[in-house]
């Protein structure tokens, strides 16, 4: 199996065909590395997404409607050390915006995903 980011995006766009997914939003991080040390800040609505806390919160309205009113499910594997914490943050900030509630009734609404095992970490550290 070739990893190299055309064949991965075509044999995961393959998922979204074959009805395994119904939706697929993908960021490779280092597709660029002449940009790999720009700030986080800098990402805009306009700019491509390129980790995976961007592309969350570029489709929180979305990502939202999933998980809380169709019952959907969020897997995220990767380090623990600076990604699954950043896409934490971004789900947090993503359901806090959207169901406009504080950040504690966002931290519950993330906790009951857990406890429902429908937002899970495969992270590594």
């Amino acid at each position: 199996m070739c990893l190299c980011h055309p064949c991965l995006r075509e044999e995961l766009e393959g998922f979204v065909s074959s009805g395994a997914l119904s939706h697929l939003k993908v960021c490779f991080s280092r597709d660029d590395p002449e940009e790999e040390e720009e700030e986080e800040e800098g990402f805009t609505s306009t700019a491509p997404p390129r980790y995976v806390q961007h592309n969350l919160l570029r489709n929180r309205k979305h990502v939202t409607d999933i998980l809380l009113k169709q019952k959907g499910f969020l897997y995220v594997c990767g380090d623990a050390k600076n990604m699954a914490k950043d896409v934490n943050d971004a789900l947090l900030e993503a359901i806090r915006a959207e169901l406009q509630v504080d950040q504690l009734d966002a931290m519950k609404t993330v906790a009951l995903l857990r406890e429902e095992k429908r937002y899970l970490q495969d992270i590594w550290g």
